[in-house]
């Protein structure tokens, strides 16, 4: 059995707890036998002799090397930055964090909260959201949590602008909200919307852009997305912006009472994202952020979509040739109604 030595440079509770593992393999479970294979492997010098493991723990706690050991994993911790992005593997960070808390026996909540801030100091909106989000936790375990949560956030969170583009997914055909430079044959003959492909293309991109910036976000927020935030959406490939026509019925459902939404070079229609019920259980937060499932909404209507299709004409070919085949798109529409399964879409 190979017994390692003690020699003041690993924590005495995780050394004693190794002996005693082999201790147990090799079938010695006396105390007295335990405490006697300890003390032959110490290489420091107590200065009382310790009759029992519990008073073994105690005596190498109480020798100056453990101060230095503790003070050498408070060094480690004050070096230990998050690299973030691609290179950050947040579980194996706050896994080697919180064993260099235990060996430098940092118990305080404060502390470890103030430790964990100075890991990542230049991202701005990890330092004001873990700040705000832990000001009254008192758990360590929570803290630690909180951490692993906003760096989460920090990547998964929508920002505005066309160099942060979305896709939109409506979840009960696995379609993606859609559009191209193909106009309507009826109601606003505007660019057309819908819901196209199951695999993502050019045509379902979008970006957002904000009405009017709340004058009340703190400055590391105003590029988020906040579920309170009024919206445009935009087609990144066109260009256009959504809106929505009270005046043009859907071309396949007017019938229905169901409204047009097209896409227009100016934005007319504002919108904002409403929770599901599921995004209130897994995003507590006032953040817009990828994998969310949402309704997408104006003052008076939601955006829906469902199995429904109508067709337009296809004009590209000029010499009249009957093996063009029209354009079929899935409708998109705006309705008053209660809200159902056709009219959640998820943030991608």
């Amino acid at each position: 059995m190979e017994i390692p030595k003690y020699n003041a440079t690993v924590h005495p509770d995780e050394w004693i707890k190794d002996v005693q593992t082999k201790c147990l393999i090799h079938k010695i479970r006396q105390e007295r036998d335990v405490l006697q294979i300890c003390k032959l492997n110490i290489t420091i010098n107590l200065t009382t002799e310790p009759t029992t493991i519990g008073e073994l723990t105690e005596g190498l706690k109480a020798h100056p090397t453990f101060d230095i050991f503790k003070n050498s994993c408070k060094e480690k911790l004050e070096k230990m930055k998050y690299e973030g992005g691609e290179g950050g593997n947040t579980a194996e960070f706050l896994a080697e964090f919180r064993s260099l808390c235990n060996n430098a026996e940092i118990t305080n909540p404060r502390e470890v909260r103030s430790r964990l801030l100075r890991t990542y100091p230049s991202h701005e909106f990890f330092r004001n959201e873990f700040s705000n989000r832990t000001s009254d936790i008192t758990s360590i375990d929570e803290i630690f949590r909180l951490y692993s949560e906003v760096i989460a956030d920090s990547s998964k969170v929508i920002k505005y602008g066309p160099e942060f583009l979305i896709a939109i997914k409506h979840l009960e055909t696995g379609r993606y909200l859609s559009s191209c430079e193909v106009n309507y044959e009826t109601g606003s003959q505007r660019q057309v919307i819908f819901a196209g492909e199951k695999i993502l293309n050019d045509n379902c991109w979008w970006y957002l852009t904000c009405e009017v910036p709340d004058p009340h976000k703190k400055e590391y927020q105003k590029n988020k997305v906040l579920y309170e935030d009024k919206v445009y959406l935009t087609h990144n490939k066109t260009k256009a912006t959504i809106s929505l026509s009270k005046f043009s019925m859907a071309p396949a459902t007017g019938h229905l009472e169901y409204s047009e939404v097209h896409c227009f070079e100016f934005a007319y229609s504002v919108f904002h994202f409403v929770k599901t019920d599921q995004t209130n259980e897994d995003n507590t937060t006032p953040y817009l952020k990828a994998r969310d499932r949402v309704y997408i909404r104006t003052t008076n209507y939601v955006l829906r979509s469902h199995d429904v299709n109508f067709m337009i004409e296809n004009k590209k070919d000029d010499n009249g040739s009957s093996d063009v085949k029209p354009y079929i798109f899935q409708e998109v529409v705006g309705h008053k109604e209660k809200v159902g399964k056709d009219d959640e879409v998820f943030i991608i």
